[in-house]
Parts: C-alpha cells; structure tokens; sequence
C-alpha cells in the first residue's frame, strides 16, 4: 500500500466513526424526544399553558400529577395511542433510513475528498521522487524549485537540493583529478621517450643500454596508452557530454581501416560488414567504444589465421555493432569480469594491455543508453555486441 492509500483510507475511517457518532447521537435524541411519556409530559404542559391562559385549571390526578392515560377499556384512547406510537416508528424508521443513504453518499464523497487531499499533500514527495529517478551523472546541475512557505517539504527539497549540489561537486573534482593527472603525466613520459630514442638513434650505443632503452620504450608505450584510457574514462564520466549525428558505419570503417596494417602484420583477416546505423552521441567516446572493441578482438586472437569480425546494422529504432574474434576459449562466468575496470581475465595475463579497453566500451555504452551484451563463441573466442538508440529524423 503506498502512503497516498494508506492516508486516504486514514481519512475516510477517520470520516465514517464521526459520521457513525452523529447519525447514533441524531437518532437516539429524536427516539428519546418521541416516546409517549415525553410526549405526554410535553401535551400536559401545552394544555396547562392554554388554560391558564383563559383562567382555567387543567384537570389531573387527585394528586395533582399529570393527567391519567387511557383507560383498558377506552377503545378511543388505545387505538389513539397506538396510532401515535406507530406514526413515531414510522418517524425514527424513516429517520434512521434517510440517515443511512445520507451517511453513504457522504462516505463515497469523503473517499474521493480524502484521495485528492492526500494527493495534494504529497505533491512535493512526489515531485522530489520523480527528480531522483531521472538523475543521472549528466543531470546533476538540476535543482527542485525552493519557492513557496518555509514547511517540512521545503526543507526537504533544500536538503535534496543540497546533496546534489555536494554530488555534482564530487563527480567534477573526481574528473578534473583525472584529467589533469593524465595530461600531467604525459610530460614525463614524453621526456623518457625521447630519451630512449636518444640511446636507440645514437651511433653505437652499448647491448645493455639498447636493451634498457628497448624496456623503457615499451613500458612508456603502455603508460602512455593507459594515459589515453584514463582521459577517455573521465570524459566518459563528465557531467555534460557532446551530442552530435554519427554513423557507426563511418566510424567502423575508419577505425578498421587504421587497424588493418597491424591485422595484416599479425596474420588475422578482417570481415567487415557495414549498413548505415545512424546515432546521436559523442563523436570522440563512439570512436574510442569502436576502436577499443577491435583492439580487444586483435589483441585477444588466435594467431595467424585467425579472424576478426565486424558488423554494423540498424533495426527497429536500434543501431547495433557486433565485433567477434577467434581465440581460446572463455566460460561464460569469466565474461563479467572482462568489464570491469583493470581486469584482464585469467587467460589474458600474458597480453601486453591494461584492463580497461571493455570497461571503456560498457561506460561509454552506458552513458548512450545502450545495451551491451557479450558471450563466448562456439569455437573459442569472443562476441560483443552494442546496441544504441537510433537517431530519429530531425535529431541532432
């Protein structure tokens, strides 16, 4: 039961035991007020009252009581009397009934009055419910309007608005942190690349200085790609992303254009499979996604001979692209692990890489509404799929 039922059904109890009271009190005064000794009691004084008027004296009992009532044998009187206290059952049967129809209809109108006031004062829950199920990384700059009287719900939307206030300035220090760590870090790894250089261009440089100037090489190369990384994943993660129209055929087809020499080289073919699969998103993040999956199906091989594919297609308001690769084998629980930030997976240890090429592709994926879903190949290998919104006609 959700708190609108509950304070609805609160009120209308709350309606049914006064009404309850009022119709008992109402019928139990107007049946007091009706019986015969009151009634008698009411007629003697009126009599009285009329003949003192004229200068008479009402007759009584000898003791100066009340008039005596009907006789046994006074057919007049008893029949009078009965038809008195059936008129006065008929009254209080017609009051009770009259009572009852009023009480439902005002039950009925005090349930629906009830349902509109518990709507209304839960207005502003539910607008602060509707702000923190639409919040997203993207959306933390939103605030909830703090006009109106200074109430309980005022200091709640102040409160809400206060933790994303903190939220948003924690997202932005985290990625400035990461921003500027890496192009921080780009400066002395640039250095000591040239430095290798320097030692492998020189005119004869000793077997163990080549060999060290070879290392330092190849380990900058690492950090400088894990650098690159690291720049995508906190442009991944800002607040406000650029939202431009692009083609992932456009995008597959240069970035499988780039890795050919390098499949070319390890003995991997490339089958590449194009349709146009329109989208609106972040040119430079759809790039990386792309460029990442093929990395990962290149790298992840099975040799020479192996294969790489790529596919891309549109269907039903949905772009997909589908990089697959042969390899060794993988179990379908090592999959999830592949996604998450600097894990490489058991069988993937020995390959030069950093652990965050997939991590890149589900966060870049993520912050494109997209789905992304993986699975093991028949023989061996691995099958990534992306699906994203289609953009419409007219967007972007």
């Amino acid at each position: 039961m959700t708190i609108r039922v509950k304070l609805t059904a609160l009120f209308a109890l709350l309606f049914v035991v006064l009404a309850g009271v009022l119709v008992t009190t109402a019928y139990l005064f107007v049946a007091s007020a009706t019986t015969p000794e009151a009634q008698q009691a009411e007629r003697q004084q009126l009599l009285e009252e009329a003949l003192e008027e004229q200068g008479l004296t009402a007759p009584g009992a000898p003791d100066g009581g009340p008039m005596p009532s009907a006789r046994p044998d006074d057919a007049v009187a008893l029949a009078l009397e009965q038809i008195a206290q059936q008129a006065r059952q008929n009254v209080l049967d017609d009051l009770l009934t009259r009572s009852l129809v009023a009480f439902a209809l005002s039950a009925l109108i005090a349930v629906g009055l009830a349902w509109w006031l518990a709507g209304r004062v839960l207005r502003p829950i539910d607008e602060i419910s509707h702000a923190a199920s639409t919040l997203s990384e993207r959306t933390l700059d939103r605030r909830l309007p703090e006009a109106g009287a200074d109430d309980e719900f005022m200091r709640l939307r102040r409160a809400f608005n206060g933790m994303l206030a903190r939220l948003e300035s924690a997202f932005d220090s985290r990625q400035r942190f990461a921003a500027d760590a890496s192009h921080e870090l780009r400066t002395p790894l640039a250095v000591l690349r040239a430095s290798a250089d320097n030692v492998l261009t020189s005119a004869r440089p000793s077997r163990q200085a080549r060999e060290l100037a070879e290392k330092v090489e190849q380990q900058v190369g690492r950090a400088d790609s894990l650098m690159t990384s690291l720049l995508t994943l906190a442009r991944a993660d800002d607040v406000i992303h650029t939202r431009q129209p692009v083609d992932l055929a456009d995008v597959a087809a240069e970035v499988v254009s780039g890795a050919s020499p390098r499949a070319t080289e390890a003995g991997l073919v490339i089958d590449l499979d194009l349709a146009d699969a329109p989208v609106l998103g972040d040119p430079v993040l759809l790039e990386r996604l792309v460029a990442n999956l093929v990395d990962n199906a290149l790298r992840y091989n099975a040799g020479a001979g192996g294969w790489v594919r790529c596919r891309v297609w549109s269907a039903n308001g949905r772009a997909f692209l589908e990089v697959s690769n042969s390899g060794p084998r993988l179990a379908s629980a090592e999959i999830p692990a592949l996604f998450e930030r600097f894990s490489r997976g058991d069988q993937r240890s020995e390959v030069a890489g950093h652990g965050l090429g997939l991590p890149i592709v589900a966060r870049v994926t993520q912050v494109h509404a997209g789905v992304i879903d993986a699975w093991p190949g028949e023989e061996g290998g691995l099958s990534i799929r992306v699906s994203l919104p289609a953009r419409a006609d007219g967007d972007g």
